[in-house]
């Protein structure tokens, strides 16, 4: 790993365990900014088959935990592509709605505004993240070309197999024929 992944991946991956770990222990600060969605939440979480021990705030919990624990493995480069999607996955939609900008005025809008280009930038980084391959091909490239390993390998054993294959026909027409030669030579 280059020393700029090195240093990078911590530093980016900061942000998202601070903001898991807090979200983990505490979900009311999610909750807070828009609880009629929570409520909504908890009221499907009720009619459905789900233990009663489900809840928003058990939701919220765990997804904090899952994005600090995500922050982890991409800063320590541990499957650092899959722990960025799961990054972009359970913080963004978090983010998106932590306060109601269109309620704030002055010096607090352009605070919130700028925070929001913060998270943004941090978004950004992390789809980066996604589809930085450090070097090591893609799953999907790796399968093409172990696909294209294995027909040529197909291939090659086929053609092997087909010379042999003459070659043992030969031997067969010659061993016929001398047979049949035998045969002749026996009768006449």
């Amino acid at each position: 790993m280059s020393l700029v992944r090195r240093i990078a991946r911590p530093l980016l991956a900061a942000p998202f365990v601070f903001e898991g770990v807090r979200t983990a222990l505490h979900p009311e600060r999610e909750i807070d900014v828009y609880p009629q969605a929570f409520d909504a939440v908890d009221s499907a979480i009720a009619k459905s088959s789900v233990p009663d021990v489900v809840d928003a705030r058990t939701v919220v919990r765990v997804a904090g935990a899952v994005a600090a624990g995500a922050g982890v493995l991409y800063a320590t480069n541990r499957y650092p592509r899959a722990a960025a999607v799961t990054l972009l996955a359970t913080t963004s939609i978090g983010w998106a709605g932590r306060k109601k900008v269109w309620e704030l005025r002055g010096e607090e809008l352009t605070q919130e505004v700028q925070s929001i280009l913060t998270d943004a930038g941090l978004l950004g980084g992390v789809l980066l993240a996604a589809v930085d391959h450090a070097g090591r091909p893609s799953l999907g490239y790796r399968a093409n070309k172990f696909i294209e390993r294995s027909q040529k390998q197909a291939a090659a054993k086929q053609r092997e197999l087909e010379k042999k294959a003459g070659s043992l026909e030969k031997k067969a027409k010659g061993a016929v024929a001398t047979a049949q030669k035998q045969l002749a030579d026996q009768r006449g």
